[in-house]
């Protein structure tokens, strides 16, 4: 039998495969922001607001909930990823709280159905008089 890979063909081959092996987990790795998962807030009064926008599930498979209000304020706010579920309770799938002092940050992955609908729900505390506005996303 021929052997088909010998001496400088078969360590070009493994170091391709080596290369393609390392390169692949860590492009799939990269966090992005989900299209259509944004909600930006005005901080000038407390409330709460959730997005009308529905986005598919990625195909990552999960999502984090994040966020960010660029004030120096102890005061917090929570983002929320939530799955619709139509007529049925929609159940919270990611959260995170955090201070406004802090800057943009994320929850914990958690898992997501390609085929479910998800948006994401924010509440924040208001600061009077504030012209700030923050805002929470989804990530992959």
């Amino acid at each position: 039998m021929h052997k088909r890979f010998t001496g400088k063909r078969k360590l070009a081959v493994i170091g391709a495969l080596t290369a393609v092996a390392v390169a692949v987990p860590a492009a799939g790795a990269i966090a992005a922001e989900i299209n259509g998962s944004r909600l930006p807030f005005s901080i000038a009064t407390g409330g709460s607001d959730e997005d009308g926008d529905r986005w598919k599930g990625p195909g990552s498979g999960h999502a984090k909930a994040c966020g960010d209000v660029p004030v120096n304020d102890t005061r917090t706010f929570s983002a929320y990823i939530y799955q619709d579920k139509r007529l049925r309770p929609d159940p919270q799938i990611a959260s995170t709280s955090r201070s406004y002092r802090q800057a943009y940050g994320c929850g914990s992955y958690k898992g997501t159905s390609t085929s479910g609908k998800y948006y994401t729900k924010v509440s924040w505390a208001g600061i009077p008089g504030s012209r700030a506005y923050g805002y929470v996303n989804a990530q992959n």
